[in-house]
């Protein structure tokens, strides 16, 4: 007859200390990770192990690794899937499928791939696509590793958050004095293994930089609204990501709002047409749209597409957003709108070039287009127009020639209204609501 264990299960002494040094009881933890009491129970009791997901949130919940919560022994490191990767959308993307099927191959092998583009194109859509994708996922066979910026990120944070993922411990990624110095410990703990690591929303290069930690059996792909950070990294290879033509639009709106679609069809598509089809601008549409059409009534849907048919309101069209679905540069803002996410550049730009954004606003937007010398003649200064092309918001159309987007020159029009202030000899400035006339960014 053969022998059975009875070997007594090993108390996990360090995740029972994790938990009570912070005074929380098995409960609230278990309510934290999404698990029950129970469990919590039985894993600090070494009865049962957490499977990788339970054990990720607890490294996570606790900043500590496998190995200091005495997860380690019999749950191996890898894959690793980073619980700040977004969830795939319910809505399937729309016209991307030339560049996805591009940027796969790029991935595939290896080195940087950087996707530039307007607030609101897709940026970040793409690369949830590219994380999720099967094929991407196969080869990067040891994980995918996330990273969310925006202008203010904090840098030592996450790579923090990927030393206690990849099994280094919280001491090891303390001590460090710099980002750099953890990068080479995030670099060492990769080694050989195959990892896809995606740096969303970079504002600034070195922290781009300090992200790129990968090995030889790495990919890196950056999303960024900054076109200088995605030449800097990828040069030719950087990947402009477009708007989408009017068919392209019409899906994506067909996919959000049917009933408005299939009652005021060519209304709709003045609407595409009007925001320059760009995605962020016509998902936010789409869902209004959708709220209004719902009870089959005509004189809704009429009163909503009279309503989106002013500049005005499709900037101020509020999506709400939970915690963990917020924009990486609005994390502090509850609700999506054009407008804020366009207000995150301008915070960024000068008195010179917002004043020159007006300016030029007053220029029929793309798909038409005007000289740099109409741009001079109209007050605009050479230096302002590098700057708002760095800031991706100024797009050449050829050389000495400039577009802007339709829903760029309606925020630059409506910023102009409100934030219209005149000084004692009464010249015109342009300023930010909340700014002083000695302020500059």
């Amino acid at each position: 007859m053969p022998s059975m264990n009875t070997a007594a299960p090993v108390r996990r002494a360090r995740l029972h200390h994790a938990r009570e040094i912070r005074g929380w009881s098995q409960e609230e933890v278990a309510d934290l990770i999404g698990t029950t009491p129970l469990n919590v129970s039985r894993w600090e009791r070494g009865i049962t192990t957490p499977g990788p997901y339970f054990r990720a949130r607890l490294c996570l919940l606790f900043g500590k690794s496998a190995q200091e919560l005495d997860l380690a022994e019999a749950i191996p490191t890898w894959p690793v899937y980073d619980l700040a990767l977004p969830l795939q959308p319910s809505t399937r993307l729309v016209g991307r499928e030339h560049d996805l099927t591009r940027l796969k191959q790029q991935l595939l092998a290896g080195g940087i791939t950087a996707l530039c583009g307007l607030p609101g194109v897709g940026k970040t859509a793409v690369a949830i696509e590219l994380a999720h994708d099967p094929d991407i996922r196969a080869h990067f066979r040891d994980g995918i590793l996330w990273a969310a910026l925006g202008p203010e990120p904090s840098i030592p944070t996450v790579q923090s958050r990927w030393g206690i993922l990849l099994g280094i411990s919280s001491t090891a990624m303390a001590s460090p004095s710099d980002n750099d110095a953890r990068a080479v410990a995030l670099h060492r703990a990769i080694g050989s293994h195959s990892l896809l690591l995606v740096i969303d929303d970079a504002w600034h290069l070195e922290d781009t930089l300090a992200l790129t930690a990968g090995g030889k059996s790495c990919a890196h792909l950056v999303t960024t609204r900054l076109p200088g950070i995605a030449t800097a990294l990828a040069g030719e290879g950087t990947t402009v990501i477009r708007e989408l033509g009017e068919h392209e639009g019409m899906m994506l709106l067909r996919m959000l709002a049917p009933r408005a679609v299939d009652h005021e069809e060519q209304k709709v598509l003045e609407l595409v047409d009007a925001v320059g089809g760009l995605p962020l601008a016509l998902t936010l549409v789409g869902r209004y749209l959708h709220a209004q059409a719902y009870t089959g009534q005509p004189r809704r849907t009429a009163a909503a597409l009279e309503r989106l048919g002013r500049a005005e309101e499709r900037l101020q069209l509020r999506e709400p957003r939970g915690p963990l679905d917020r924009h990486s540069s609005l994390l502090a803002v509850p609700s999506l709108s054009l407008r804020s996410v366009f207000a995150v550049t301008d915070r960024q730009l000068d008195n010179e070039a917002r004043a020159a954004l007006a300016t030029l606003s007053a220029f029929p937007p793309k798909p038409n287009s005007f000289s740099e010398e109409q741009a001079l003649a109209a007050g605009c200064t050479r230096e302002a127009l590098d700057l708002l092309s760095d800031a991706g918001l100024l797009e050449s159309a050829e050389p000495g020639r400039y577009t802007l987007h339709p829903v760029v020159a309606d925020y630059a029009r409506l910023s102009m209204k409100e934030c219209m202030v005149y000084q004692p000899r009464g010249s015109p400035q342009l300023l930010m609501m909340g700014e002083s006339s000695t302020g500059g960014k």
